[in-house]
């Protein structure tokens, strides 16, 4: 069976057995349950859909901002330049982009962690033996 095409049943069944087993375990099941909290709140019926809903919504919250920050950034650069000299101008400009830079690459990073997450997690319940049959 594909990961892809692995049931939201098979997918929590297996995950809210293992939580229930690392808790009489007495070990920490905070991120396990903030992954099956995240995957409850996304629709779809199959590991795949799930992972597409995931994507679409970040890519529709990825920071906007960040446009705006660079415009700001590009003003300054052409207004502010005759006022406030060149290296000011420069070394403000250098820290909006970097900035901007590093949360558009910290929001990516969130967003491939918990697919690659889903993915994992999902091969390894289609590779035991109970649902692979």
């Amino acid at each position: 069976m594909s990961p892809d095409r692995l049931g939201r049943y098979e997918l929590l069944a297996t995950w809210q057995l293992k939580l229930q087993e690392l808790s009489r375990q007495g070990e920490c099941t905070r991120h396990l349950e903030q992954f099956l909290d995240r995957v409850n709140q996304l629709p779809g019926d199959e590991v795949g859909e799930i992972g597409n809903q995931w994507r679409r919504r970040q890519k529709s919250q990825r920071p906007g901002w960040i446009v705006a920050l660079l415009l700001v950034a590009w003003t300054l650069c052409t207004l502010g330049t005759p006022w406030l000299g060149a290296v000011p101008v420069s070394l403000l400009v250098s820290l909006l982009a970097v900035s901007g830079a590093h949360a558009l690459q910290r929001h990516w990073a969130q967003e491939e962690a918990f697919d690659r997450e889903l993915y994992m997690r999902a091969s390894y319940v289609a590779n035991r033996a109970v649902w692979a049959s």
